[in-house]
């Protein structure tokens, strides 16, 4: 029961409080007001001029970089394992003086990858360093990044150019002129050094309608073609200058005419009747001018001097030396030699009945028969000496008068050819009386 009085008391004095409190507050308020705005300025001076009040700050997403590489080189090593991925993202927390704290960022926090400590091949757990403008750097994340080492190694790589793209090669020919350099250094952990095949670049020459110099990026390539990242490595040059030529072409016949393709005389008797060369045409390439001053090519002749049979050899087309590129530098010639022909008149014939029946009687004008014959010179000759071989072809005539042809052996002189006085002779068959 004494409780609710010692209650109505305390609150009627806090009440009181209160009413003196605000009496004493509302005299001179706006003084008072100007008193705390002072105070916290003040306060607020004084803890960003004191740096020896800090707070901790955590600054992610820091990319760090690599130092002391030359002290690798120093050591004959180098580096297999790329760190860049390690580095990308590394957490730094630092102790930051509550004046700079607002300052402090990733972009004045500098994370490395110090390798001077590294001395031999192998995988090692390497510690990474921080330092920032502004605070103590107390914890890196990660702390360490495992890296594998090997011996140094430099080999002297090829440079190969493919030419890529969209070619008209149907009236462009297309090359590679040189490089420069034809070869680029590379250097590095030797097994990665030692799967290196070439220094490939890919110049794309879509659209281009002359010779140009470029400057090319390069890829290194293992001997199955597969692409090496460079990143690890150290390279002489980063790009390779490449000097393309592109002309315009034609496709020209080469001639075939005798007095263009063969020199020298035949055997006595013999000649050249035909010659034909294998290809017939070849596209070459070069200035325009050039090419709409030619309609065909000449071959550098071959000898036929004392040759009595045909034969085939292989002959240079002339003039290339202003010509880019040419399909063929060199073709087959085929050259036909044959005997000339002669002509002849022929008296001491032979000539011979066949075919007729038995019991007839044989009855015709006896004389020479002039053939007039026309072939190569030896065939003639042995007509000559031997006479010709007519025959005339009584089979299934019986008695009577008949005008019967003559003939000629042209199945054994087929390049012969035979023109008689007369075509026929008057032959009488009569039968034999029986006894």
């Amino acid at each position: 029961m004494k409780i609710k009085p010692m209650l109505r008391r305390f609150a009627a004095w806090i009440v009181s409080a209160a009413r003196r409190f605000w009496q004493v507050l509302s005299r001179r308020f706006w003084m008072k007001l100007l008193s705390l705005a002072l105070a916290i300025l003040v306060w607020n001076y004084v803890v960003s001029s004191n740096n020896s009040i800090t707070r901790t700050k955590t600054i992610t997403g820091v990319n760090g970089y690599v130092t002391s590489q030359s002290t690798l080189t120093t050591y004959g090593l180098a580096l297999l394992t790329d760190p860049s991925e390690a580095l990308s993202n590394v957490t730094v927390r630092l102790e930051v003086a509550q004046s700079h704290y607002s300052q402090a960022s990733a972009d004045n926090v500098q994370v490395m990858l110090d390798l001077s400590s590294v001395r031999t091949a192998g995988t090692q757990e390497v510690p990474l360093k921080a330092n920032s403008t502004y605070g103590r750097v107390t914890e890196i994340l990660p702390e360490t990044v495992t890296l594998n080492f090997e011996t140094l190694d430099s080999r002297l790589i090829p440079v190969n150019v493919e030419l890529t793209g969209e070619k008209d090669e149907s009236n462009w020919w297309y090359s590679v002129g040189r490089t420069n350099p034809s070869a680029v250094t590379i250097s590095g952990a030797a097994s990665l050094v030692r799967s290196i095949s070439q220094a490939r670049v890919y110049s794309d020459v879509t659209g281009a309608t002359g010779s140009y110099l470029r400057a090319e990026p390069y890829v290194l390539l293992d001997g199955e073609g597969n692409e090496i990242p460079q990143s690890m490595l150290t390279r002489s040059v980063t790009s390779v200058s490449v000097s393309t030529d592109i002309y315009p072409t034609k496709e020209i016949p080469i001639s075939t005419g005798i007095e263009n393709v063969v020199t020298g005389r035949v055997a006595e008797g013999y000649t050249v009747s035909e010659v034909s060369i294998q290809p017939e045409s070849i596209t070459v390439a070069a200035d325009q001018s050039l090419l709409d001053g030619i309609s065909e090519l000449l071959i550098e002749p071959v000898s036929v001097e004392g040759l009595s049979q045909s034969f085939s050899a292989r002959a240079a087309i002339s003039q290339l030396s202003d010509f880019k590129n040419v399909s063929a530098e060199q073709v087959y010639v085929n050259v036909t030699i044959t005997e000339e022909d002669v002509s002849e008149w022929i008296s001491n014939n032979v000539l011979t009945f066949v075919g007729m029946a038995d019991g007839l009687r044989l009855e015709w004008q006896r004389g020479e028969i002039q053939v007039y014959v026309t072939g190569p010179k030896s065939a003639v000759e042995a007509l000559k000496r031997d006479g010709i071989p007519i025959t005339v072809d009584l089979t299934g005539f019986q008695a009577g008068t008949y005008s019967c042809p003559l003939r000629f052996p042209t199945e054994n002189y087929p390049d012969v050819t035979f023109e008689p006085e007369i075509s026929a002779i008057a032959v009488t068959l009569t039968e034999v009386p029986e006894e």
